[in-house]
């Protein structure tokens, strides 16, 4: 039985991921030189036969190797998993996983600001290329 693409990715996982991501498509053996760790080769197989069940990737064969692919841009993944993450364990509040990474020092008021400002700009340019394509 498939899994939903909305579970969220172990770190090996999203390590293999961020691999397939990068290289565009790539064999278990590639993936498995890039991975850190050294993890086994049938580890990185299960892995990537787990990743497909998720709807991550999809493999072609070509010759005695399959090829990886992913199915879903490294964007919608990190979406998907943020909001996992509200929902998991901030009861759906932004403002309350913000407001933890400046508790925790991960983000600082002013790089807070640079972040506000940042996207403000990008709000105003994609507000700008829908009134320009007419939707």
């Amino acid at each position: 039985m498939a899994r939903r693409m909305t579970e969220p990715l172990t770190e090996r996982e999203a390590q293999i991921m961020d691999v397939v991501w990068r290289l565009g498509e790539a064999t278990a053996d590639q993936v498995r030189a890039e991975v850190p760790g050294s993890p086994h080769d049938s580890t990185v197989r299960t892995l990537l036969r787990v990743l497909e069940s998720k709807g991550f990737v999809a493999h072609e064969a070509r010759g005695k190797a399959y090829v990886y692919r992913a199915t879903i841009a490294r964007r919608k993944a990190q979406g998907q998993a943020v909001r996992s993450i509200l929902t998991r364990f901030f009861g759906g509040s932004a403002e309350d996983l913000v407001l933890r990474l400046i508790e925790d020092e991960q983000l600082s008021p002013e790089r807070l600001e640079e972040l506000r400002r940042s996207a403000a700009a990008t709000t105003t340019t994609t507000r700008g290329k829908r009134k320009k394509g007419g939707a």
